[in-house]
């Protein structure tokens, strides 16, 4: 951290493209609020600088050699949890913005975007908000709507004991998707995947994929008419 910059918000770049980094490192030099004061291309270089230097924010691009930047922004959360991590990434998916989130981000912004909404980004989330590209905003906002309306009223208490990632690998299972397609989504391997779908079909008390299915019905966690068939 430079000591002749002491009212400028500190930035940490990591992304592995280096024209990129450049060209924001362009963009803060002329704003007189942020400074940036390192730059990294991998999650192991990232995590190195953040323990030396505790930078305040972090643009973190999602698709690194390595450790993507979803698993980066958890490992640096850990150590530096009052770090503001701003994933900013070519891909406008609400997956990745979901999965962001869970990892702790507290912005998305995509690559294409122009130069006033990272600077956005940036005031938002220094001021404690969250911030979202607003080519992602309408997705955003249907998602929610989704929930709403097809979150069901748990009545049974076997439900109740399922990790909430399980919950999540069961609403998915049930939807059709393999475990290698769950796996590309939550973000992990498809061994974790399969030891989650073990655990839900011993707690449940369930033998069969179809079981399950029939199980989400009568709870109202999917509609029948909506289910692709069982997946392997």
């Amino acid at each position: 951290m430079s000591s002749n910059l002491p009212d400028r918000k500190t930035v940490l770049l990591v992304d592995d493209h280096r024209l990129f980094r450049g060209g924001l490192k362009l963009l803060l030099a002329r704003n007189p609020v942020y400074a940036v004061v390192g730059e990294t291309a991998t999650v192991e270089q990232a995590c190195h600088f953040v323990d030396a230097s505790a930078p305040e924010i972090i643009l973190m691009d999602i698709a690194l050699q390595g450790h993507n930047g979803i698993d980066g922004t958890r490992r640096i959360l850990r150590h530096a949890p009052e770090a503001k991590v701003i994933m900013i990434s070519m891909y406008a998916k609400i997956d990745y913005v979901v999965q962001s989130l869970k990892a702790g981000a507290v912005g998305y912004i995509v690559k294409d975007s122009t130069p006033d909404i990272l600077l956005e980004a940036l005031n938002a989330v220094t001021k404690g908000q969250y911030y979202f590209d607003p080519t992602i905003l309408n997705e955003i906002v249907q998602v929610l709507l989704d929930l709403h309306i097809r979150t069901p009223a748990i009545s049974d208490s076997r439900y109740g004991e399922l990790t909430p990632r399980e919950q999540e690998v069961m609403r998915l299972v049930v939807k059709g998707l393999s475990s290698k397609a769950i796996a590309a989504k939550l973000f992990i391997s498809p061994k974790t995947v399969e030891n989650h779908r073990t655990k839900i079909m011993e707690k449940l008390g369930l033998s069969t994929v179809i079981d399950l299915v029939k199980y989400a019905v009568k709870l109202g966690i999917v509609d029948v008419q909506t289910w692709t068939g069982p997946s392997p």
